[in-house]
């Protein structure tokens, strides 16, 4: 049952990442730029699949080993913890708050984010009494979180266009700023904008923001541990 588990959460993470390379594909067809197919854009999208394809690649090569997969369950919080992204960015993009409102409701789903993948990584570590086991925790509870939000992004782009055009915010941003610019059309703008928000999801509010988590969070889990053995102890 364990190594079903696993092995389910592991090829959700990884059918996720999939998708996700298929739609960033689809986002560099229909969203042309002046420069098309070159450009700025075009090598975005090509680092963008090398980066997915190398997650992909690199689930699948060490997904057999204990050290890094001790169980699915790192995994499916993160997948899990990532709905709470698929719900921040439905409401921007589909409630579509003013500000300040929309920054406060931002920074509220990123907190308890943050909390909830240190709070794992610290209980992680405290059962195992590793650092390490922290680590662990926090880069998968990243990664998988940070998997789903990109992949949530990239579905606005390719089918949900017609909503980032109507926020009042994404108008008051292209009239103000950027029209008749570089980008002659406000689509192609705000496909590439939040296609660039979906990756820093992935990447820097996912991977790397678990792994500094899952560092805190081991300190934390192995510190805890070893108070509660020299109370034991006394």
């Amino acid at each position: 049952m364990k190594l079903n588990f696993q092995i389910h959460s592991i090829g959700l993470l990884k059918f996720s990442l999939f998708i996700s390379s298929i739609l960033i594909i689809a986002i560099y067809l229909i969203y042309r730029t002046s420069s098309w197919p070159f450009g700025i854009e075009a090598l975005g999208c090509l680092v963008s699949l090398f980066i997915i394809l190398l997650f992909i690649f690199l689930i699948t090569l060490f997904r057999n080993r204990p050290i890094i997969f001790n169980s699915g369950k790192q995994i499916s919080i993160g997948l899990t913890i990532g709905l709470l992204w698929t719900i921040e960015i439905g409401i921007n993009n589909i409630i579509q708050p003013g500000l300040p409102l929309r920054d406060i409701i931002d920074n509220i789903f990123w907190a308890v984010i943050v909390i909830l993948i240190l709070l794992f990584s610290a209980i992680e570590a405290f059962k195992t009494r590793k650092i390490s086991a922290g680590i662990i925790t926090g880069f998968w509870n990243g990664t998988g979180s940070g998997a789903v939000a990109c992949l949530t992004a990239l579905v606005f782009i390719v089918f949900g266009m017609s909503l980032i055009l109507k926020d009042p915010l994404n108008i008051k941003e292209w009239t103000d700023t950027y029209k008749n610019q570089q980008y002659t059309d406000m689509k192609v703008y705000f496909a590439y904008q939040t296609f660039a928000g979906a990756l820093l999801h992935l990447t820097v509010l996912g991977s790397i923001m678990g792994v500094t988590l899952g560092v805190l969070g081991g300190l934390i889990g192995k510190a805890l541990n070893y108070i509660s053995i020299k109370k034991h102890s006394e």
